[in-house]
């Protein structure tokens, strides 16, 4: 590269016009390489993803039980912490387990967002919700728990 001859805009220009090019041929590594180190940004959570270890409507049981059609339950579990749900006609009541206190965020499929607090002994019952998927955070002194989308 010439020296520096940037008392003219045009002369500037073509020397920045120069510059990039000399980089096109490292744009798709450099690329790639900012778009791994993105995806570490959701680490944390990837890794507090609670698995889904059980769901009563998925049991070949539930088919032939009387009040299968009036309740649901689903279990997530992810160290240290595990969340029950029983899906009701008209709630959705739960329970973290190890039992304490702590606060859940939940998100519903169309961005709404709601917060409750969970009891003492772990019990919560959630507010009413638009149709739809939702997930559920839940945060406590013993650890965080992150659900999959779920449709209730």
């Amino acid at each position: 590269m010439a020296p520096e001859r940037w008392d003219d805009d045009d002369l500037l220009f073509e020397d920045l016009a120069e510059a990039l090019r000399a980089t096109a041929p490292l744009a798709r590594e450099i690329a790639e390489h900012a778009e791994d180190a993105l995806s570490w940004q959701t680490i944390d959570e990837d890794l507090l993803q609670a698995i889904l270890t059980f769901d009563s409507s998925l049991e070949p049981a539930a088919e032939t039980r009387s009040d299968s059609a009036e309740s649901r339950v689903l279990v997530f579990t992810s160290a240290p912490l595990s969340m029950e749900l029983e899906v009701l006609h008209d709630e959705v009541v739960g329970q973290i387990l190890p039992a304490s206190a702590g606060e859940i965020h939940i998100e519903t499929s169309d961005g709404a967002e709601y917060h409750l607090s969970v009891s003492e002994s772990g019990f919560f019952e959630l507010p009413s919700l638009p149709a739809g998927a939702i997930r559920l955070r839940c945060d406590t002194a013993t650890g965080r728990l992150v659900t999959d989308w779920v449709q209730l």
